[in-house]
């Protein structure tokens, strides 16, 4: 299991639009970073505030759907196909976000979740 740390984590957020104002500049909140990898991200622009989820061991535990998925993700950089999911963000009920690391290259990069948007 990858640990991330909150730095780690604040980095890799910054490389997606917030759902509201759509600039890319996040905090983790300190007050709600929980032991069990559920943690709450915030926009410094306009302090919206969404779940940030980094245990990613018990999600894939729990969802039989997502290492399937996980498999047909072509990186980004080598186009090898499988990457190792790191944390999920859901910045809105249409927006959830994986952030992936490839498996062939090691480059880390952001894929839009279609499994988790409610229409």
């Amino acid at each position: 299991m990858v640990t991330l740390t909150q730095q780690e984590v604040e980095r890799r957020l910054n490389t997606v639009p917030c759902a509201i104002c759509k600039q890319s500049s996040f905090a983790i909140d300190e007050r709600f970073m929980g032991a069990d990898g559920d943690w709450r991200g915030i926009c410094k622009k306009c302090f919206y505030t969404f779940p940030v989820y980094t245990d990613m061991e018990f999600y894939l535990r729990t969802q039989p759907d997502i290492p399937f998925r996980l498999k047909e993700i072509s990186c980004t950089a080598c186009n090898h196909r499988g990457v190792n999911l790191d944390l999920r963000a859901t910045l809105s009920v249409r927006d959830a976000y994986y952030f992936v690391t490839c498996q062939g290259c090691q480059r880390q990069f952001v894929e839009k979740s279609s499994l988790e948007a409610f229409e």
